[in-house]
């Protein structure tokens, strides 16, 4: 009897910890991604502005189309055993993606006379992390006017851990080629049909020499007196015209560097002339699939990026800081990718060098956060509608750098997403900063 209960805990214990399903655990970074999330850190979204009469029902179609394209989206979040550490925080029970019993992905309709609904519900979404359970990492709410409006916005909140902005580019180009045409897209085959490894498990080998890097600490903007202070994560959007984009990436080939290195150049210098600083460190969002030894198809719908920090001098020479930066950055992932990583687990170094000073700044870090996409391969046309805009943003409130800037190619031209916490930075700081920045990538064309 004893050795059938004890063969009875056994499978019930693996079973508890494997799963049912299609089921992994998450690697560290993803782990750390999702823990953020739940405390409301680097939530992730994105809004599709899109003209035309759009039918509730087929965007549910859509997304029951996309969960079955993508296993990551059809998995949740469940918890196993508890892992110790010797270091803040000491416990956590390890999680695992597992397929079995999730839910479809939530729809919400709103329809609301006010134009600028869509940003009530931005703000709201942006700030409440997907709770614990059986849900998928995603969830999206359809603001409208009425049933009838030619303006849809299609708000999209995502966990991290999930989706990058590779990811979230591939997402916004299946859906709207889904409501375009969606006999055409279900006869397209899933790309994936188990879950995509970590990106531990996807590393062909560790880069570098394996020796430690000295830890970096951050460089932080000045503290401002900022009025009507908010926990709220806002955006200021820009938009550089497909022939000033043009320009400006022939000049950035003819100077030797990277739009990476431009778009970040022209932000540290506008922090110069404001603040009169001679250095800042940058956090920097690296795809994986594109710029280090990951084992994955380009297409592989998960989270794929890491966090880079690099230092650099800031000088009145546009061109030497942009290749500097991609210098740096390059160097960094040559050298030693483990240890210049910032998506892990903090350690002690941690604690000691940003504790404080984050505290004493409104939990800010780095002056400057920069991922650039590179060309986000929407279109303007999708059948009966039409992509107006895009609006990109994790959140910031948690924690995270002063400015968070996302640039995507779209059309030709670059989109400039600035994201800012309103608890650290005012409004007519931030349009400052980039309008300053902006106007330096026009004449640096």
């Amino acid at each position: 009897m004893l050795a059938n209960f004890s063969a009875t805990w056994k499978w019930y214990s693996k079973t508890w910890e494997e799963g049912l399903g299609d089921t992994r655990p998450l690697g560290e970074k993803e782990q750390l991604l999702s823990h953020l999330h739940a405390h409301g850190g680097l939530i992730t979204m994105q809004v599709l502005h899109v003209r035309g009469r759009l039918d509730p029902a087929l965007v549910k179609r859509a997304l029951a189309w996309l969960q079955n394209q993508h296993p990551i989206l059809r998995a949740h979040v469940r918890y196993g055993k508890m892992v110790w550490r010797h270091i803040p925080f000491f416990a956590y029970r390890q999680p695992w993606f597992d397929t079995e019993g999730t839910t479809e992905i939530p729809l919400k309709v709103l329809e609301d006379t006010d134009p600028d609904a869509w940003r009530t519900v931005f703000a709201a979404e942006i700030r409440t992390p997907i709770p614990k359970g059986n849900h998928p990492r995603l969830r999206i709410t359809l603001v409208r006017q009425s049933p009838d409006a030619d303006l849809n916005h299609i708000v999209i909140c995502a966990d991290h851990a999930t989706l990058d902005a590779q990811s979230a580019n591939m997402l916004a180009r299946q859906l709207l080629e889904f409501l375009a045409d969606p006999a055409a897209a279900q006869l397209k085959p899933p790309l994936d049909t188990t879950l995509p490894p970590s990106i531990e498990d996807s590393l062909l080998s560790k880069s570098g020499s394996g020796k430690k890097t000295t830890y970096t600490p951050a460089i932080r903007l000045p503290k401002q007196a900022v009025p009507d202070r908010k926990k709220e994560t806002r955006v200021v959007a820009r938009h550089l015209e497909p022939v000033v984009t043009e320009t400006l990436m022939d000049a950035v080939k003819a100077n030797r560097t990277t739009p990476h290195g431009a778009v970040t150049a022209a932000f540290l210098l506008a922090m110069r002339e404001r603040y009169r600083l001679d250095a800042m460190t940058v956090l920097t969002t690296v795809d994986l699939r594109r710029l280090s030894r990951l084992a994955r198809a380009h297409e592989t719908f998960g989270c794929y990026v890491d966090i880079l920090r690099t230092e650099h001098p800031i000088t009145d020479d546009f061109w030497a800081t942009a290749r500097d930066v991609s210098f740096k950055l390059i160097a960094a992932l040559a050298k030693d990718h483990e240890s210049a990583s910032m998506m892990k687990f903090p350690g002690w170094e941690v604690y000691r060098h940003e504790v404080g000073p984050g505290i004493r700044h409104d939990r800010r870090l780095d002056g400057l956060a920069v991922t650039t996409t590179g060309d986000s391969g929407l279109q303007a046309a999708y059948g009966d509608y039409t992509l107006e805009d895009v609006t990109r943003a994790v959140s910031l409130d948690m924690f995270g750098p002063s400015l968070f800037v996302i640039a995507n190619e779209r059309l030709g031209g670059l989109d400039l997403s600035v994201g800012y916490s309103a608890l650290a930075m005012s409004d007519d700081e931030v349009c400052r900063l980039t309008d300053n920045a902006v106007a330096r990538l026009e004449l640096a064309g």
